[in-house]
């Protein structure tokens, strides 16, 4: 998605158009979903016809309505995004809710994907035991998949002894499942090479601890719960999971806030919206903090003097800067409604 994301934001090109669908995740909501779409897909193209000649609106109108063809709808989340120009098409399916709309402007509305990317966080759990070790991947509480071939479930069927008189040799034992866990970890290691993401552990106190000591990648893991989740269901898995992730992006959100604290005691910190516009100009953004609800439409003069405006017709300021920040190397960073408020916000902290 992270991809994606720097895609669209370098695009810039009349018409852009960008349609914006809540979706449901089960049925029978969901049955719903292709009715709302194609509702949203005429809108769009009366806007377009009435907006552009008719030969500027054909090949993007052919997009458009072959992504309504080739949207799955029983695999939805909470939203979909449709991104479609002359030489664009992309189909974002998200885990935050939006509301219903269409955007026609010569840039697409990425706000909405940003934030999926700030309010998600796809991560693994590894469910540890004595006995087995299962790898799964997630984003929030939805599964992307149980890996299931050759590596994973990886049970126990060598690191283990019959033997009585090793058996009450504790330490003989311990040797063993550490023995078992270090090749479990060389497993998973090309996994996260592969991708790397957060981690968390699920499983006995004691065989946690003995994990952690024979993973070769530190600092990978977030959270851990206590248990036995040899047979527990992805589903259920997921209960216990999620919660972690929560906390976790909070403690995100936390630490972001002490960042801009800092960056506001260095004097590297502006939150005046024209200040930060020429800022994104003139490449000197490090991250642009901004609440999800935040907007700035207005002008710019040949100074780069921002006019902002109250005009809802008027040019969306806001995202010019996101795009310029990500496109010169910056990071944005959306936060929560209210997590800003002390700066109107939106804060960016600059390079130098």
């Amino acid at each position: 998605m992270e991809q994606e994301l720097l895609t669209l934001s370098q695009y810039y090109g009349a018409p852009a158009v960008t349609i914006l669908l809540s979706t449901h995740r089960t049925h029978p909501d969901s049955k719903q979903d292709p009715i709302n779409l194609k509702k949203l897909v005429t809108m769009a193209e009366n806007q377009l016809y009435e907006t552009y000649d008719k030969r500027e609106v054909w090949p993007i109108l052919d997009k458009i309505k072959s992504a309504e063809a080739e949207v799955n709808h029983e695999y939805n989340l909470d939203s979909l995004a449709i991104f479609a120009s002359k030489d664009v098409l992309k189909i974002v399916k998200m885990p935050i809710p939006v509301t219903d709309r269409i955007v026609i402007s010569d840039r697409f509305e990425i706000r909405p994907l940003l934030r999926a990317l700030e309010q998600k966080e796809y991560y693994y759990v590894l469910t540890i035991s004595r006995n087995k070790i299962r790898l799964l991947e997630a984003f929030n509480d939805t599964l992307v998949r149980e890996v299931s071939n050759k590596d994973f479930p990886f049970e126990n069927t060598q690191y283990y002894t019959t033997d009585h008189m090793k058996i009450i040799q504790d330490s003989y034992l311990d040797d063993l499942v550490k023995e078992y866990f270090n090749v479990a970890d060389k497993r998973f290691k090309e996994y996260y090479y592969a991708e790397p993401l957060p981690v968390i552990l699920l499983g006995d106190a004691k065989m946690l601890a003995y994990y952690e000591e024979q993973m070769d990648i530190k600092n990978i893991v977030i959270g851990t719960a206590h248990g036995n989740y040899d047979d527990t269901t992805p589903h259920e898995i997921l209960k216990i999971t999620y919660p972690i992730v929560k906390q976790h992006l909070e403690e995100k959100e936390q630490q972001a806030l002490q960042v801009i604290d800092i960056a506001q005691s260095a004097q590297k910190l502006n939150t005046d919206f024209g200040d930060i516009y020429r800022a994104a100009q003139a490449g000197a953004a490090d991250t642009l903090y901004i609440e999800k609800t935040y907007f700035a439409r207005g002008t710019v003069d040949e100074e780069g003097i921002v006019d902002l405006s109250e005009d809802p017709t008027a040019e969306d300021l806001t995202l010019v800067a996101i795009d310029t920040i990500l496109n010169k190397s910056g990071k944005v960073t959306i936060m929560n409604e209210g997590a800003l408020e002390k700066y109107n916000g939106i804060a960016l902290v600059t390079r130098f």
